[in-house]
Parts: structure tokens; sequence; C-alpha cells
């Protein structure tokens, strides 16, 4: 928030109640509640000082930065919108004495792409790595220890934090930001507010975590199963899995070393008690010390009155999976729909959503997914579980001599989930959605397995691009038989703009599509880029697509929640469509054109792609329809075609057309070609570059990108079919402005 005193943080020091800090492998007994230290809950959102360029100095607490630019934090990524390299924030704000003392914690949120950070000239952490060999962390939150040497108790502090933006989008983009104990980390970043536990309550907690410890020391599974309840539920292990997977490292090791760290106890809303701790569990494998849960903190739920952890009850959380064929674990994220855990007889379809170039499986929390996703089930959708897994910036494909990722999914990590998880094992209730890198993704797994899944999409996706033997989607999608693809249920959007040129592959896409006769969904929105402001108002497009295919295959839902049409964002909104009067005009004529489901009185701009040439803007009547005839222009180059018509509202629609050659006694028209804007150069979030080869076999670059040409003979011939049957009609489902 903007702070009114510039460049001076608001302080909030309140007194704790009580406090127990267990040290990492001991449990020492709980601090009593006078002993407890104060809470330190500093905000440093508001104004800083910011500059590009790079200087060690810039990081020394006596820089005079006063001629820097004032600079909101957490901010919008203009400073970095068109610019790729360093940049450095600079703050002043003061500690107060009380603080002293006390395990702090600088939370600085979320930095695109990678970053470190100074108090006072001494480095207190960072994330990703810098250049020359620069990786990006810019979905992974920020909590920097601060050493106790580092803060100025009741003075002047300087808090400097150098940023090195990759490409695409950059900057510190989301909070929060502060100094905090740990207690208030807790509750500024988790939300877990509650009360410190009674001394006599942490005494109770300090002995189960004691029992747990001993067990796994002693290699008595079955004595830390007894601190377990029933219906344990944590991170996506039910009791019966924990104790597998305990008995599997067991095996291997023979004994295991749980260790607790920094271990605080508060009371939950529910009165259970909650265990704020550092765990991890190590051992051997194969004679070498080896973790088996590395190092996190975690939240353990105790039940106040039967001492039994009952588990965090998450349905978004992290896990990974035991990859032999990597030869390490792989990461990926689980979300549980609501109803999951309340209805333990139902199973569910599965949709695996993958992220784009310099990304991660973590980069969806930062986007808060789990939230989006259940308000998509609210909106009348499907409930599924949905796993996105890490792929780095891997292209989700065995790479040779390097690591096998689609090998690894396939075999791996997609039957640990059907194994865990209360899934539908088959292909009609399993779906792929991938942005950008991760559309290729999508596409090319799910394309390629038929007997895995049905339904596929790609928002702002590499569709164009091919990596190494395996072929673009497009080119992919050009060689496979109508029936093949009837197969599935298609959706695939770009935005007008995107610097990497992906609109042109939805369009060709749509063509080929539409000469296969197939159905499908797509749109090319009239404004935005190659970012998140451009898909992430549309995920409810491609899972309305999901929900659909899963329903029309026979979903069996709830019965207390029985299935409901999918709805729009905007409920009642009408389908969009858009016809012609021939589908084969010649260079030249004249085509009716006739469109339905726009809003009412709305400007239509009807363009012929791919030459472009703008044809005509209309207005829709006042019950979003129009017709309008229009000339092909005389120069249009013969063959394939289409015809977008798309109102202010972001409503499109588009149909395929063959444009015959012009007779010599054809007329120029007069009409003007219409020009595109690659936009400037930028990306999303994680700077997804959609490099590679095109289909063609051509380096794929930013902002011209080669697409696979259409032989025309065989789509007049199929146009020719097409008319002979009556007018083809293609539907685009409605969409809103985002």
């Amino acid at each position: 928030m903007q702070k009114s005193l510039h460049r001076r943080a608001r302080t909030l020091v309140a007194a704790g109640i009580g406090v127990v800090l267990v040290a990492a492998g001991l449990i020492p007994s709980a601090a009593s509640a006078a002993e407890s230290p104060s809470t330190v809950s500093i905000d440093l959102e508001g104004t800083w000082k910011f500059a590009t360029g790079d200087d060690p100095a810039y990081a020394d607490p006596s820089f005079d930065d006063s001629s820097w630019a004032d600079q909101t934090v957490p901010e919008d990524g203009a400073n970095f919108a068109s610019y790729d390299g360093f940049g450095w924030y600079r703050l002043t704000f003061d500690l107060p004495s009380e603080a002293s003392g006390q395990n702090l914690v600088a939370s600085l949120g979320f930095l695109d792409d990678v970053d470190e950070a100074f108090l006072n000239g001494v480095r207190i952490g960072g994330s990703g790595t810098m250049p020359p060999n620069a990786s990006s962390q810019w979905f992974e939150k920020r909590l920097y220890p601060v050493p106790s040497t580092a803060p100025v108790f009741g003075g002047e502090n300087v808090l400097a934090v150098r940023v090195y933006d990759m490409n695409g989008g950059g900057g510190w983009y989301q909070g929060p930001v502060g100094i905090y104990s740990r207690d208030a980390v807790r509750a500024t970043v988790y939300g877990i507010d509650g009360e410190y536990a009674s001394s006599s309550q942490t005494a109770a907690v300090t002995a189960v975590l004691a029992a747990q410890k001993a067990a796994l020391a002693t290699g008595d599974v079955d004595g830390f199963l007894a601190t377990l309840d029933e219906d344990y539920f944590h991170d996506g292990r039910t009791k019966e899995r924990r104790e597998r997977e305990l008995r599997a490292w067991m095996a291997e090791s023979g004994s295991l070393t749980l260790t607790d760290g920094e271990v605080e106890v508060v009371v939950g809303d529910g009165g259970d008690l909650i265990v704020d701790t550092n765990r991890t569990i190590t051992g051997t494998r194969e004679g070498a010390a080896f973790t088996f849960q590395p190092a996190a903190q975690e939240f353990l739920h105790i039940d106040a009155e039967s001492l039994l952890e009952t588990g965090n009850a998450s349905r978004f959380f992290r896990e990974t999976v035991d990859s032999e064929l990597e030869g390490q674990p792989r990461e990926f994220v689980t979300y549980l729909p609501p109803s999951y855990l309340d209805d333990p007889d139902r199973d569910y379809p599965v949709v695996y959503l993958f992220h784009g170039i310099n990304g991660g499986s973590r980069e969806w929390e930062p986007r808060n997914i789990d939230d989006v996703l259940d308000g998509l089930w609210a909106g009348g959708l499907a409930e599924s579980i949905v796993i996105m897994p890490d792929g780095e910036s891997l292209w989700y494909i065995d790479n040779p001599g390097g690591v096998p990722w689609r090998s690894m999914f396939l075999t791996e990590l997609m039957p640990l989930v059907d194994g865990e998880y209360r899934t539908l094992e088959s292909a009609d209730f399993r779906g792929t959605t991938g942005i950008s890198m991760g559309g290729f993704g999508a596409y090319s797994i799910g394309l390629s397995h038929p007997e895995l899944f049905s339904s596929v999409a790609s928002h702002i996706g590499a569709l164009s691009v091919a990596r190494g033997a395996v072929p673009s989607p497009l080119t992919q999608v050009a060689s496979m038989s109508t029936d093949e693809l009837n197969h599935f249920s298609f959706f695939y959007d770009s935005c007008e703009y995107d610097e990497y040129r992906f609109d042109e592959a939805v369009r060709t896409l749509d063509t080929t599509l539409t000469e296969k006769g197939v159905a499908y969904t797509s749109a090319v929105y009239p404004e935005g880029r190659h970012n998140d402001d451009c898909w992430m108002p549309h995920l409810v497009d491609s899972f309305t697509v999901h929900s659909d295919s899963f329903r029309s295959h026979g979903l069996e839902e709830d019965s207390t929640n029985p299935p409901t049409d999918p709805v729009d964002p905007d409920p009642g909104t009408p389908v969009t469509t858009l016809t012609v009067d021939d589908a084969a005009p010649t260079a030249g004529a004249s085509l009716t054109v006739s469109g339905s489901g726009f809003v009412s009185g709305e400007s239509v701009t009807i363009e012929l792609r791919s030459d472009p040439v703008v044809l005509a803007e209309v207005s829709a009547d006042d019950a979003g329809a129009f017709t309008r005839s229009v000339t092909i222009p005389a120069d249009t180059t013969p063959g394939a075609h289409t015809v977008v018509a798309t109102g202010e509202s972001g409503r499109s629609a588009s149909i395929a057309i063959t444009v015959a050659a012009a007779d010599d006694s054809g007329t120029d028209t007069g009409s003007t070609p219409g020009t595109t804007d690659d936009g400037d150069n930028g990306g999303d979030s994680g700077g997804d570059s959609g490099g590679g080869s095109s289909a063609d076999g051509s380096t794929a670059s930013a902002g011209s990108l080669p697409l696979t040409g259409v032989d025309p003979v065989p789509a007049i011939l199929a146009a020719l079919i097409l008319l002979s049957l009556g007018t083809a009609i293609v539907v685009v489902r409605a969409r809103r402005s985002s």
C-alpha cells in the first residue's frame, strides 16, 4: 500500500502471548508466556528508490540514491516492459529496538526473474541464478531469514534488492513485502493468526513430535503411525499412503532421522493445535546419505483432545514423483476439487496443466489458481482434479542425451496420480491444457496419446513450434485423419499482438480443422500480447471444453450436486456464429457475411485472413446480429483464407473460405490491405520465448514465426464438397472482453 511518509515504513510491534521454539534435532522445554518475544511486523510496501543498471556499490547502505526514481513496490512491471537486464530497488526504514533478539524474516513476495537482497550491505538471500547462466525463479515466494548481525535496531536500515529480468515482463510484481517475526510471517503470508498454545498444550505437542522422531530413529513405523488419526490427510497423503511411503524409505535406509526446527504451536480456528515447523526426513540410499523429505516449512494439525495428528486437509499442495528415469524426484502441484474430501465414493476427471518456458510447477501459486479453479466449478463446470507438473524449460519431450521428461510423465507421474487419487482412469475423462510452451506440450502429448486423453487445450500456445524430432502441433494435426481428430475436443487461443505470432498459428489451425470438418473452439482476442492478461480471463473457456467433453462421455457427478449446463462468465451470453453465402468465392467477387451472438449495437470488424484485409466495419443490430455484403479484393492470393468477425466486446467468430483466382476481366475493388502490430518486446510472467523450430524446419523466433503453408488444391476440392451440401458454418463460443 502507498505510505504517507516518503520511504518510511509503518511499524507495528505488539506483545506476543506465548511461544515454543524447538531447535534442530532437539526439543527443549516450552517458553512461558512471560518469556515470549514481541511480534514484529514492519510493512515495507510503498515508495522505494529504483534504477536500472548494476553496480555492487548499490548494496552499500551509504550509497546516495537520491537521484534515483521513486517506485511503488509492488509494481506493475513498467520498468521492465521494454527492458531486459539489471535493476536495483532501495529503501531506508527504521527497525525498533524492541525487535532485537528476534528471529526475523524478510518477506519480499514475488520478483521476476532473479534476485538477491542485502540488508545494510549483508546478503540475506536470493532466488534463481544470476548471469551468465541465468535461471528464473519468478514464481518462487521470497522468504529470507535475517542474520542477527545485519539489522540496526533502534536506528536506520537500508534494504537493497538486486533484480535481473531475463526476458518478457519483469520486476517486483507481488507482495507481501516486509520484515516480520515468525508469527507475523505465519499471519501475513499464510493467514494463520491463532493465539499461541498454552504451556500444557505445548508440552503435549512436544511429546507427540518426540514420539514421531523416536519411532523413525528405531525403525518403528507402527509407532509413528500410532500418532496419526485414522482420517489423517496431509498434502495428499492418507494414513495408508503415509505408511507405504515410510515403509519403503525404511526398507532402503533401516532407520530415518526426523528433524523439526524452529517450531511454534498456535491454536487454530477450530480449536486444533497447529504446529509451525521446518521438517525434514533423512536417511541413506545405497549406503549414501539421502534426503527422503526435503526441509520445508509445514503446518501440522493435531487434535487438542486425542493429540493425534489429523493432517492439514489441504486441497492444493506440492508433491514429488520419485523418478527412476530421471534419477531424482520430479515436483508437481496437485489441486483437488471442493467435494473431494467430503465425498469419498466419488471419482473425478483429471486435467493436466502445463506451464510456459522459464517457469515451474510453483508458478501457479502466485496466480492463486486454486481459487480460480474453485470459481469455475461454482460457475457450473464439472469438478476435476488438476495436476500441474514441473516441466522446467524442457518442452515436455524426451530430450536427446538429457531429461526423458515425456517418458517420466507418461510412465511414472500419471500412474502415481491414478494410483493415489480417485481418478477416472479413462481417456474419456482426461484432458490437457497448456500455456505457451505448455500449449505445445498439451497438444503434442495429447494428440500422440488418444488412448489417454480426449480433450486438448492451449492458451497463447507454441503450436507452430517443433522440437527436434517432435513435430509442431500444426504439423501433427495436418497429418491426422478426420476420424483421428474427431476423437478430441479442441480449444486454443491467442492475442492479436502476440510477440511470437502465435495468433497466426491459431488461424492456421482454424483453417486445417475446418478443411477436415472437425469441430473446435478458438479465438484470437483483438487486443493483448503474450502474457497472463491475454489468457487468464479465458481459462474458463478451455475448462468449459474439458467439462463438456467429460459430460458428453457420461460423467457421473455427485447426486447432491447434479450436473448443470456449463455457463459462460456472463450468464445468458449467446453462442457467436458466422456464415457466408459462398465458401469458394472468386477474387474480386462479392460475399455476403452474416453474424449473430454479438453485443447489441457494438461495432464489429470483418477481416479477411491471412492477407490480412479489413473488409468492413459494421454495427450489430438490437439482437446482436448483422448481414453485410463485402468484396473480396481482386489481388487476394488464391487459396485458403479465414473470414473473422470481431466485436468490441471481444466476442468473435470465424469461417474458412477458399478464394479462387480472379478472371482477367475482374476489377480491383480498391480495398486497402490492413497492417498488424507485433507489439513491443515482452512476454508472460515466466518470460516464455517461444523459440524453436517451425514446422518446415526453419528457426522460429520472436516476432517472425514461419508457418507451414497449405496446398490450395485439396482445400478447393473440400470447399466445393461443402458448398454442394450447403453453407459451411463454424461456431465459436462467445467471448467477453478482459
